[in-house]
């Protein structure tokens, strides 16, 4: 019978657990390297989709031409996902393309609302609309979505059709902003 080798087999018996504590740092430290997400309220379900918001540090994102991370406060996402009672044809789960989202922030006490549109946008973690948003300071916010229906056509007919979309939909939250954090250390 034909000997058979493996890496494993062949190392030296004492570095076996060196190897298995090596691989066990590396999944550790991988995972370690992903941005920490802050919620900002509860998740919003209507029409037949789950509406999140998040925030993070900011950015680094390609193209440039968008405020760069150096000069913002958070990176503001929506995630916006089909729930298992979508109407529109998306699969539970699915990321919902072609919106319309626009954002307005408001601190507790503060002058101007800071207003702006979240783009469409891919990360490790999946597809969001998200913005670098520079902030009035630490304080108490309140954000708004207004969320505008897919830009894209739909299937209206009796055999493959999907429900209407409605015009608007707009979620509200409420969070605390504690200020500027290192990198990964909020």
């Amino acid at each position: 019978m034909p000997q058979r080798h493996s890496l494993t087999t062949a190392l030296p018996r004492a570095l076996k657990p060196c190897l298995l504590a090596l691989s066990l740092a590396a999944t550790f430290v991988a995972g370690q390297a992903s941005a920490l997400e802050y919620p900002i309220g509860t998740p919003v379900k209507e029409g037949g989709m789950e509406i999140a918001a998040v925030y993070l540090q900011p950015v680094v994102m390609a193209p440039t031409g968008k405020l760069p991370a150096n000069q913002a406060d958070i990176h503001l996402e929506a995630d916006i996902h089909a729930l298992m009672e979508n109407d529109n044809g998306f699969a539970p789960g699915d990321w919902i393309p072609y919106l319309g989202i626009h954002y307005t922030l408001t601190k507790q006490g503060g002058e101007a609302p800071i207003e702006g549109e979240l783009v469409p946008m891919i990360a490790n973690d999946g597809t969001h609309y998200g913005k670098n948003v520079k902030l009035d300071g630490p304080g108490k916010y309140h954000l708004t979505f207004e969320i505008q229906h897919p830009d894209m056509p739909r299937h209206i007919d009796k055999e493959t059709g999907v429900a209407e979309w409605p015009q608007t939909i707009t979620t509200d939250y409420d969070f605390v902003y504690a200020g500027v954090g290192k990198k990964g250390g909020y």
